[in-house]
């Protein structure tokens, strides 16, 4: 059975895996998932409760919260009534002789959206090129051209039209900080188009036989050129060359979180149930006062006055009201562990006007005997490590999330024509303390080859298994495993299986550059 929830695990860095979880905004007051993933790792890691607490593994994650880009084709974004562009020219239709607050408002993030809109409508326009055909054949050739010239064609008529909403701006009386937000999206969307130009360009060779190979090339080349001297005609400090690498990619970084920013998601983060913890260790407290305080007024009333057997009473009182106070603090930590999450992660706008649901957090370590049967079938399943051997030799860390999010509260955005549908859950999680205790990536060995002895490099490897359990309002439940293959050097690669084992994904470590940015059209 398919999850409803869309999860993606790739590799971020060497050390950092990064997990997307997509939640569908379902119709109704509220939409709820629950997440479990569970972590088993190998014990010569040395990952445990004493030496691996789950405060330092909250410490090792790190949430963003953001709202799926909107989908459209590339053709829909000149042609869509709900295009940002389309909806941005009509706005400036209607306000030939100024611009209201509001419509600077809108604008202002029409405006930024647009670019996260077009490229993930470019990246899925170009997705095909990332497919490299075997053998090359005259049809190939046919459709790389005619998917790079309509997706140029594509380019020119946006760059045009976009450009031409700047004069409208002027004219319009438009103040600083729209005029600041224009020119900043500008320049990254003309960054964004190089960058996906080039990528084309490195891998036209694996498309295209020698002479068509050298002419679109050469188109390729003089398009990009096209935007290299716009952004220096227009001062944009973002022209890669020898002396600008360090503060390219500086600026680079700047603009995309500046226009992506407009599909992020505030979050405030506290810990679960503080309030009632004080209270139950100020009613345990509590206990163990009155219960030196009867011991107290017994010993004055047996004695009367104070004598040796009333200072023993009173110590032994103390000593007891001190144990009964830690008892009670400790029977309340596993009470609250019992029924409430670590964390809890409010969601909100960014304006802070709209609170859009909640995130329910907890780590804990369990015993081989308090996990599901269907986790354990779903670790053992698949050809990697027989559960017999590995299983009881693994750690295992559970990870639970109980999502609740409220669907009316994405209401108001549909009248500014974006339609959102899902919510994008994304977390890093660093692996370096988990590589702390692990051998030389490379041993020598030797090999009987033949009647000749050789000596050998092999690769020393770590296996980390996450198992996701996911879990809708309506009851179904899927299983996922994922395989994390680490050497002390980091993260190699990941595989991923279904809950029979079989490879449904694989994905390594790190793609080619050339291909990179054709691998996922979602938007950063």
């Amino acid at each position: 059975m398919q999850s409803n929830v869309l999860r993606r695990v790739v590799v971020h860095d060497r050390f950092q895996l990064e997990l997307k979880l997509g939640y569908p905004l379902k119709q109704g007051a509220q939409t709820r998932y629950r997440i479990e993933t569970y972590l088993f790792a190998p014990q010569s890691l040395g990952i445990n409760a004493a030496n691996y607490p789950e405060h330092e593994f909250f410490r090792d994650i790190q949430h963003y919260v953001r709202m799926k880009t909107p989908s459209f084709k590339l053709h829909e974004v000149l042609e869509s009534p709900h295009s940002p562009l389309v909806r941005s020219e009509a706005l400036m239709r209607e306000h030939v002789g100024a611009l209201t607050p509001e419509a600077e408002d809108a604008l202002r993030d029409r405006l930024r959206i647009l670019r996260a809109v077009f490229k993930s409508a470019a990246q899925n326009y170009l997705a095909p090129l990332a497919h490299i055909p075997t053998p090359m054949t005259p049809e190939a050739e046919n459709q790389f051209i005619d998917l790079v010239s309509t997706a140029i064609d594509y380019i020119d008529q946006l760059t045009r039209r976009y450009r031409a909403l700047f004069p409208q701006l002027i004219a319009a009386r438009a103040t600083p900080d729209l005029l600041r937000a224009f020119r900043l999206t500008d320049e990254s969307i003309s960054i964004l188009i190089e960058d996906l130009l080039l990528r084309v360009h490195q891998i036209a060779h694996a498309w295209l036989s020698p002479p068509l190979l050298a002419k679109w090339q050469a188109v390729l080349v003089a398009r990009v050129r096209v935007e290299i001297e716009y952004r220096t005609a227009r001062h944009y400090p973002s022209v890669l060359q020898k002396g600008t690498r360090e503060s390219y990619m500086r600026r680079v970084s700047a603009l995309k979180k500046f226009t992506s920013s407009v599909l992020w998601l505030s979050t405030s983060t506290r810990r679960e149930g503080t309030t009632l913890e004080q209270v139950l260790f100020a009613i345990a407290a509590g206990v163990s006062m009155m219960f030196a305080t009867l011991i107290a007024f017994y010993a004055q009333a047996a004695y009367e006055e104070f004598t040796l057997p009333v200072f023993i009473a009173l110590v032994v009182g103390y000593m007891f009201k001190d144990r009964i106070k830690e008892t009670g603090r400790s029977f309340s930590s596993r009470l609250l562990d019992q029924r409430l999450y670590d964390y809890r992660t409010i969601i909100e706008t960014q304006d802070g006007r709209r609170q859009l649901g909640y995130v329910r957090e907890k780590a804990t370590y369990l015993a081989w005997s308090a996990i599901p049967p269907e986790v354990i079938a779903a670790r053992g399943a698949g050809i990697h490590d027989d559960p017999m051997f590995a299983g009881n030799r693994e750690t295992v860390l559970l990870y639970a999330k109980l999502v609740t999010l409220r669907k009316d509260a994405f209401d108001f955005l549909s009248k500014d024509g974006v339609n959102i549908t899902t919510i994008n859950d994304i977390m890093r999680f660093d692996v370096r303390p988990f590589l702390r205790k692990m051998d030389d990536p490379y041993e020598d060995r030797l090999m009987l080859k033949g009647d000749k002895v050789r000596i050998v490099r092999c690769h020393r490897t770590y296996h980390l298994n996450l198992i996701s359990v996911f879990a809708g309002e309506t009851g179904s439940q899927t299983c996922e495993r994922t395989l994390i293959v680490l050497d002390r050097e980091g993260i190699q690669r990941i595989e991923q299986f279904d809950a029979e084992g079989r490879p449904f994904t694989l994905r390594s470590s790190r793609l080619p550059l050339q291909l990179s940015e054709f691998a996922d059209g979602e938007e950063e």
